[in-house]
């Protein structure tokens, strides 16, 4: 909790993410202070070795996070492209008005 507390004032982590992240150590503080949690948690799904419910519980939360992250960025990778090809044909506008040559080449009567 307090990585991700200094994380969020350094402006290095979203308060989005943040929440994800606090929510995570609220649990894993859970299932340490009640470790008994743990053992009741592995006897509903049927696991014979209680540690390893744990386990696969933090792979599938690392497993959803990195989907959701990679579906922000593929998200802003395409907007990334979508700004620079406005960017470029701004300028290219912006040369036509000025009477600019967009391409840097001299005309032959300048």
């Amino acid at each position: 909790m307090l990585v991700t507390v200094q994380l969020i004032r350094k402006h290095r982590l979203r308060e989005e993410y943040a929440l994800v992240w606090f929510a995570a150590s609220i649990v894993i503080l859970l299932l340490s202070i009640f470790g008994e949690l743990v053992s009741d948690l592995a006897a509903l799904f049927s696991v014979s070795y209680s540690p390893t419910l744990v386990l696969v519980m933090g792979l599938l939360f690392a497993l959803v996070v990195l989907l959701s992250q990679s579906v922000i960025i593929s998200t802003q990778a395409n907007q990334l492209r979508d700004l620079a090809q406005q960017v470029a044909l701004l300028e290219w506008r912006l040369h036509q008005l000025e009477g600019d040559d967009p391409a840097g080449i001299a005309r032959a009567d300048e």
